[in-house]
């Protein structure tokens, strides 16, 4: 045999491994793990990159199945790596996919869902049905893990619609499954344990002992909710079972801890006791930051009523307060420090208990407050994929026109909706720092800006659905020219959705370009365009968070001015900055006289050369609030100085204003006169 038929041999078998190996992924991942890491080895002995990739892909795959994350990511890494270098456009699809799982499973959920549009993408240029329904399954549990129900059905919804297109009796099993999570979380248990067995149905026909254990748990804890605690041990038992078989530890160390709480429950304290230090031991092993805090903070609530336990006790509850804080998990955090405030309560330390009773106050404030922003983040309705998965009928198959301008509305939706959770992505990343404070205020203020074009763009294709029909009646019916008529109005609208989508893709790309650092180029920007812009979002943003709040806002730009080189998100943090303070001070003022005016002015105004140079350019921002006494005025761009009540201002806007003018060559002043007002001018250059 000569080396190149020799070398075509072993490529056959790597390939025939690879293909063994995705077979058996399901049910039999253990099988899946041997088979790939067998393949991966001849690749690489072989030096063949495709086969390699594909080992890799299915090897960290089989990691992923029993919970070791560790071990799966730089397999994934690796494999992502070949997949580009090959261009494989589907194989970078689903190694994203499961990058995203191990970022989920470490609690990085921002990080998991750009994996997962990334993967998204890529599967949708593939047109590849089953990674499309993969990729807005993970999506779904994602936004399920994030508390965003309604976002999570309709993705979960999306995905099952594609598997059943395709008769995919097992991948129907996983959106199943989390639909009816989805309704046991919401207190619907009966709803849930439908989704719940039809999934354990369809995962024990297709022999996925993996899924079929998580089903089979999750059905005995629904039972315990209904307080069916034989059925809830039956259940939990044998989930425990096959997860023992199977080798997955995170599996077992769920059953586990079910089976405690039923036992507990159900009055058997010794059971409940075993079963929870089982969990975790497990939990331990594999890393289970979250859940081995939830296991001591069960195993605390199972003895805090016995006194000869006051030691353990103690040291669990440190534990799990050093592992919340590594974690940054505020909601065990909070659960902690209740837990540590009925300890003290309960031994008398009164002044103790008070100091954790306090800190859990504050916690539980925070999550609130957390929990308010992401609802007001999520603004745009979702829709079930069953209603976009509708059926068309004969006449709109057979005119490719209409086809083809259904699937550019359908885009245009998809497109609004990513924008929005650009939008909200980037604004959990910056409100964290400091520089960008301020645009914590500006979110209602985006959202009125964008609801217009969103709107209108639903209404337009209600139009058209409308139109459709009439036009399929006139078809029928051999009205040509009336057909013509109807398509045409239906050009026009999708025209209109086409203009209202970019208006909205516009409005975010300017927010994106005020968030990021940039690369801190100057270049030619429209400085009346941003003044203007974010003068009305900062108004929008705080009339959304204080329904009571008014301002008349009155603007003087000078239309000679042009572009003027900038760094524009850096000089646009500025003007927000100074518009923001000019609102706070009218504000107040109004809150001491009722029957004071607000009024908010901003101009702009190009001024003569001076020694030579090219001229310069000022911006104003004025307002007729109570004005900064002379004694202060001195300090006002000092760092960390400010006049606002604790905890409503850290005194770095002026400063940071101030350092970034002066970086652009500029100058930024103040003229103020207590009783009447002040104003903020910034000086840059026209060039």
């Amino acid at each position: 045999m000569d080396k190149e038929t020799n070398m075509q041999v072993l490529q056959d078998k790597i390939d025939l491994l690879n293909q063994q190996a995705w077979d058996t992924r399901v049910y039999d991942s253990p099988k899946s793990l041997e088979l790939s890491k067998e393949a991966v080895e001849l690749a690489r002995s072989i030096n063949y990159h495709s086969g390699l990739a594909q080992g890799l892909k299915l090897f960290g795959f089989s990691y992923v199945r029993v919970a070791k994350n560790n071990e799966a990511l730089p397999l994934l890494q690796e494999a992502l790596a070949l997949f580009e270098s090959l261009n494989d456009l589907k194989g970078r699809a689903v190694v994203n996919g499961y990058l995203a799982i191990i970022q989920r499973n470490w609690g990085n959920f921002g990080t998991a869902l750009e994996l997962l549009f990334k993967a998204l993408e890529l599967s949708e240029q593939t047109e590849f049905v089953e990674n499309i329904g993969t990729d807005h399954y993970q999506i779904g549990v994602t936004y399920k893990y994030l508390g965003n129900f309604e976002k999570a059905l309709d993705s979960l919804y999306k995905s099952l619609s594609l598997y059943r297109e395709t008769k995919q009796g097992l991948l129907q099993s996983y959106p199943l499954n989390v639909i009816g999570s989805v309704y046991f979380e919401n207190g619907d248990y009966t709803q849930a344990l439908e989704y719940y067995q039809e999934g354990l149905m369809l995962r024990q026909e297709s022999l996925d002992k993996l899924g079929e254990a998580g089903s089979l748990d999750n059905i005995g804890f629904t039972y315990f909710k209904l307080n069916d605690y034989p059925r809830a041990i039956d259940y939990c038992t044998r989930s425990l079972a096959i997860s023992e078989n199977t080798g997955d530890q995170r599996a077992q160390a769920n059953a586990m801890q079910h089976i405690a709480e039923i036992y507990k429950q159900a009055g058997d304290t010794n059971q409940a006791i075993v079963f929870c230090n089982k969990s975790l031991h497990i939990r331990k092993s594999i890393g289970d930051k979250r859940g081995e805090t939830e296991i001591l903070l069960f195993l605390v609530s199972i003895h805090k009523a016995q006194p000869e336990k006051s030691h353990e006790i103690v040291k669990w509850l440190g534990n799990a307060l050093t592992i919340s804080e590594e974690i940054k998990g505020l909601d065990l955090l909070s659960k902690t420090r209740f837990a540590f405030y009925e300890y003290y309560k309960q031994e008398e330390k009164f002044k103790e208990a008070i100091e954790q009773l306090e800190l859990h106050i504050q916690l539980e404030k925070e999550l609130h407050k957390n929990s308010v922003n992401q609802k007001m983040q999520n603004l745009e309705i979702s829709h079930k994929a069953e209603e976009a998965k509708k059926e068309t009928d004969a006449v709109r198959l057979r005119n490719k026109e209409l086809n083809e301008l259904n699937e550019e509305i359908r885009q245009q939706k998809e497109k609004l909706e990513t924008t929005l959770i650009d939008l909200k992505s980037t604004q959990a990343q910056l409100i964290q720092s400091e520089k960008m404070a301020s645009l914590g205020e500006l979110t209602a203020g985006i959202a009125h800006e964008i609801q217009n074009p969103l709107n209108f763009g639903n209404n337009f294709s209600e139009v058209n659905k409308e139109l459709v029909d009439e036009l399929q009646q006139e078809l029928k019916a051999g009205k040509i020219d009336d057909a013509i008529e109807i398509s045409n109005d239906i050009k026009v609208n999708e025209e209109k959705i086409n203009h209202h989508g970019k208006r909205a893709d516009a409005i975010v790309k300017g927010m994106l370009q005020h968030s990021s650092s940039g690369s801190g180029k100057k270049e030619p920007t429209n400085i009346n365009a941003l003044a203007d812009e974010y003068l009305r979002l900062a108004y929008h943003g705080l009339r959304a968070k204080d329904k009571f709040f008014n301002a008349t806002m009155k603007t003087d730009f000078d239309e000679t001015i042009g572009n003027i080189n900038i760094v524009p998100q850096d000089i646009g943090r500025v003007v927000l900055n100074l518009i923001n303070n000019a609102f706070y001070v009218v504000d107040e003022k109004k809150r001491q006289n009722p029957d004071f005016e607000p009024v908010v002015t901003v101009s702009t105004k190009r001024l003569g050369p001076s020694s030579g140079d090219g001229g310069r350019i000022e911006i104003r921002v004025a307002d007729n609030g109570n004005g900064i006494p002379q004694k202060i005025l001195d300090k006002i761009f000092q760092p960390f100085f400010t006049t606002k009540p604790t905890g409503q201002g850290t005194g770095l806007g002026l400063s940071l204003s101030y350092d970034i003018v002066k970086a652009h060559g500029g100058e930024l002043k103040v003229e103020s006169k207590e009783g009447v007002g002040s104003e903020f001018i910034i000086y840059l250059s026209a060039l």
